[in-house]
Parts: C-alpha cells; structure tokens; sequence
C-alpha cells in the first residue's frame, strides 16, 4: 500500500470522526414529466459523512447594464449544499442517482443533483434544496 493511500484512509476517517453527521438517502424513481416517489426496487441508504453549506456568488447582474465604470449593483447569491463520505465504508455510492432525495439528522431534505468521486477515498453528494 503506497503511504499516499494511507494517509487518505486516515485523514478521511479523521474528518468523519470529527465533523460527520447522520444522513438518509431515499432512491426516487421518477417520470419525465411526473412527481417523484419512492423506488421499490432500491432500498434506503443510512450514510455518515460531512455536511458542507457555502455562499456561491453568481456573476448575474440586476438593474443597468451599461457597463459605464464602476457600480454598486447586488449579485445575485445563494447556498451551496454538498455531502461528503467515504466510499470504502459505504461502498454503495454508485447506487445513489440524481433525484435521490437526502433527510439529514436534523430533518432538513435535499435533492441530489450528482454523485462525484473526491479522491481516493470519498464522494461527495451535490444537493439541491427541497
């Protein structure tokens, strides 16, 4: 085993031991044009990872556009919601699909917009807010 895997394993296990919370992944099936509901032929998913919620600043500007020097106009803002876990503890990550909804412990849901691998040893859940 190379010292760089090692390493990962334990800066991962670190990070969960010290900020990771509890979190539940529901598998929606869904229609194009429907609401989701509840895919019978997945099962729930219980993970344990690490919450992250950041401002994201869009360069979308609101009022004149005239590009006339410097201006005080507002951007518009909004929060950016990702999950990260490690996949060698819940190796089901790929069973997890955009629409897949997540209920953290503290009963705030999400939408699952992408699953991407983060390194060696984690993924992280892009989320939308329900």
């Amino acid at each position: 085993m190379a010292i760089f895997d090692r390493l990962d394993r334990m800066i991962s296990k670190t990070v969960d031991r010290q900020f990771s919370v509890r979190a539940t992944v529901y598998p929606m099936a869904q229609n194009p044009n429907g609401r989701p509901a509840l895919d019978p032929s997945r099962s729930t998913i219980d993970l344990k990872g690490v919450f992250d919620q950041m401002p994201t600043y869009d360069a979308i500007e609101t009022g004149k556009r005239e590009r006339s020097g410097n201006d005080l106009h507002t951007l518009a803002t909004g929060m950016s919601f990702d999950f990260s876990f490690d996949v060698k503890r819940h190796p089901y990550a790929d069973d997890i699909r955009q629409g897949d909804a997540l209920s953290l412990d503290d009963g705030r849901r999400f939408d699952v917009v992408s699953v991407e691998r983060d390194g060696l040893s984690r993924a992280v859940l892009r989320l939308v807010k329900l």
